[in-house]
């Protein structure tokens, strides 16, 4: 049976609202630097094993524990994402970030237990969107690099790819946390096949349209973010025409394109900018010059008058 083709057109829109989201939260919102400074290569290497090694963690826990781990994550991300928000009003962002947060975590929790399961949904998707908004804009503030990203959509293509369709890795998680509140995904429909994006694969889809902002300019973060947003449509006409009938690992598709766009953009910029670098409006490096220019730059004609070499 196709999948809901409206419901599949509501996440394509679902998305395209998110990378907005995003990048009008880059250009309001300047996050304050973790404690820890900025994010290396190690770091990358930690939060692949983290990301690897979650869900068979999470697979020794009762579904009820592993929603109330992934609800505390969801609240304090959303108050972290909400606090810079409150700081230019006459709100005290502590303390109203917080009420909000909570009362998010509380109403959707309240929901989930007196069986009201569209309601849960529709908490635990307004809590990952606004989480996936604070999270990306920190890592892309805090100095995660384009080069860095690309490495880690490398690596988390190869898991995805091994967890989804080589072992039941997914399969089995998304069993335990099937139509439970704070599940990590955001989901327009609930049910054994729901129309929804994984938390990993909407984190990916809206970190590297930042990155590449910070990065290498405009026109790059335009193209991540358009080819973020075709990537998730094509996959969503497969599944309304019935060519796609069980989970599909978008980051097999979207993981290689980044990685195009990183090696592509670092190719004609000969590198990219620091986060210091795009906090102080630095312009973007000139394009490196071609193979062709040097040759061409012999064959000109020499002008009269010009001292020859012998």
């Amino acid at each position: 049976m196709n999948a809901d083709p409206a419901a599949l057109a509501a996440l394509s829109a679902a998305v395209a609202a998110e990378l907005a989201l995003a990048a009008r939260y880059l250009a309001r919102v300047r996050m304050p630097r973790p404690p820890v400074g900025v994010y290396t290569g190690g770091d990358v290497a930690v939060l692949c094993a983290g990301v690897v090694l979650a869900p068979l963690l999470y697979a020794a826990l009762p579904g009820a524990a592993v929603s109330a781990v992934f609800g505390l994550v969801g609240c304090l991300a959303v108050q972290f994402t909400l606090a810079p928000l409150l700081a230019g009003t006459r709100l005290r962002p502590g303390p109203w970030s917080w009420a909000a947060a909570l009362t998010a975590t509380a109403a959707t929790a309240l929901a989930a237990l007196t069986g009201h399961p569209g309601a849960a949904r529709a908490g635990s998707d307004l809590m990952i969107a606004v989480a996936v908004v604070g999270v990306a804009n920190l890592w892309a503030q805090s100095g995660l690099r384009s080069a860095h990203t690309a490495a880690l959509a490398a690596v988390l293509t190869g898991y995805d790819l091994a967890a989804t369709t080589l072992t039941d890795t997914t399969t089995r998680f998304f069993a335990q946390v099937q139509d439970r509140p704070f599940a990590p995904l955001l989901a327009l429909t609930g049910g054994p096949q729901p129309v929804a994006v994984g938390l990993g694969d909407l984190l990916l889809l809206v970190l590297y349209p930042l990155v590449a902002a910070k990065a290498h300019g405009r026109t790059a973060a335009v193209t991540a973010a358009l080819t973020g947003l075709l990537t998730t449509s094509a996959v969503s006409a497969c599944f309304a025409a019935g060519w796609l009938t069980t989970g599909f690992p978008l980051l097999t598709a979207l993981g290689p394109l980044i990685v195009a766009q990183h090696l592509y953009w670092r190719r004609r910029h000969g590198g990219e900018r620091t986060t210091a670098q795009w906090r102080a409006g630095h312009p973007l490096p000139p394009p490196a010059p071609s193979r062709t220019e040097p040759a061409a730059a012999l064959a000109a004609p020499v002008p009269e008058g010009t001292p020859q070499g012998t």
